[in-house]
């Protein structure tokens, strides 16, 4: 009899990427196993209390602090689901037949803003294409694949297993994947853009920030310092930078396509990227799955917050936020 390993060590993509899970995430229907990963994902959460209540708290004060509004108990499962679903989407790109794949993205998939995309490409001298942990960004690159664009894209890799297969799978479509834990990713993006292709960047990754000693931005109505990483690029590559979302709707998905630089102005975008971005995440809260790593970066003023309406500090003290006012 197969046993569930015990969830301690593991994060939630290591969890859902469990041998067990790739093997059904090859068989199993879709609709068994969207439904298997939302069990398995409650399970987990019930076990891992800290993480859970981190989402739970920061959602609500985001929410309330941008929106004037409690979150409800359905708003938590919604934004819990839609973690979910991401897994569910990683895990039919990495191990779902590949032409299945392409199948099922030309029948749901629709382009919003498209003509931004023709034109930058049109030139032949690449683009930046700004995406967050948003919707179904899994899908990005086979889709603007499909669609005869030349994509490269920084990505980080959870298992070895994973790595391989999503390896594999670019090159049948000609996707360049750069892991982002190998040497000189900056110097391999740029090449890949002067190429022509369009580099796939994410903007929301907390952790991975580069804070500007003397530039910030504002986080959530929060002020703190700016990351340089899409400014370095920018400035290297000088050419347009566009935002994609794929957000996910009823009937399939909509890449919403977005003009944030021309390219030919010396500009910061790290403000513009990251407004540009939290604006969907306000309109959608569901579909961002950065929750529990923005509940570490803001955890001063959740912890602030908190203790004035209830009086507990529901992070751990000792944790020390990736975006705190003191950082330089």
């Amino acid at each position: 009899m197969y046993r569930i390993p015990s969830v301690t060590g593991l994060g939630l993509s290591q969890f859902f990427q469990l041998s067990f899970n790739v093997k059904l995430a090859r068989l199993l229907p879709f609709i068994c196993l969207r439904i298997y990963l939302y069990l398995l994902g409650f399970i987990y959460f019930s076990l891992k209390r800290t993480d859970r209540k981190r989402i739970i708290l920061c959602l609500n004060y985001v929410l309330k602090l941008n929106l004037k509004k409690h979150t409800s108990c359905l708003d938590s499962i919604k934004t819990f689901l839609g973690i979910f679903d991401h897994y569910f989407e990683k895990l039919i790109m990495a191990h779902r037949p590949l032409s299945k794949m392409i199948a099922f993205l030309r029948l749901h998939l629709h382009i919003k803003n498209r003509d931004y995309l023709d034109r930058v490409t049109k030139t032949g001298k690449g683009c930046i294409l700004v995406t967050g942990h948003f919707g179904a960004v899994e899908f990005l690159p086979l889709s603007l694949a499909i669609n005869g664009y030349k994509v490269v894209m920084i990505c980080r890799f959870k298992t070895k297993r994973l790595k391989d297969e999503l390896m594999k799978r670019a090159r049948e479509v000609d996707v360049i994947l750069i892991d982002a834990n190998e040497p000189k990713v900056a110097f391999r993006a740029l090449r890949a853009i002067k190429s022509g292709r369009i580099l796939i960047t994410e903007c929301d990754e907390f952790s991975e920030w580069r804070p500007h000693p003397d530039k910030r931005i504002s986080v959530f109505g929060h002020t703190v310092p700016q990351d340089r990483t899409l400014d370095f690029l920018y400035r290297r590559a000088k050419v347009p930078v566009l935002m994609g979302l794929m957000r996910r709707e009823k009937r399939g998905f909509m890449l919403c396509i977005d003009s944030l630089a021309d390219g030919g102005k010396d500009e910061s975008l790290a403000a513009r990227t990251w407004n540009k971005l939290e604006d969907y995440i306000l309109n959608y809260p569901q579909q961002w799955y950065q929750w529990k790593d923005a509940s570490i970066a803001l955890s001063e003023h959740i912890v602030q917050d908190n203790k004035k309406d209830t009086q507990e500090v529901p992070l751990i003290p000792s944790e020390r936020p990736v975006l705190s006012a003191d950082l330089s």
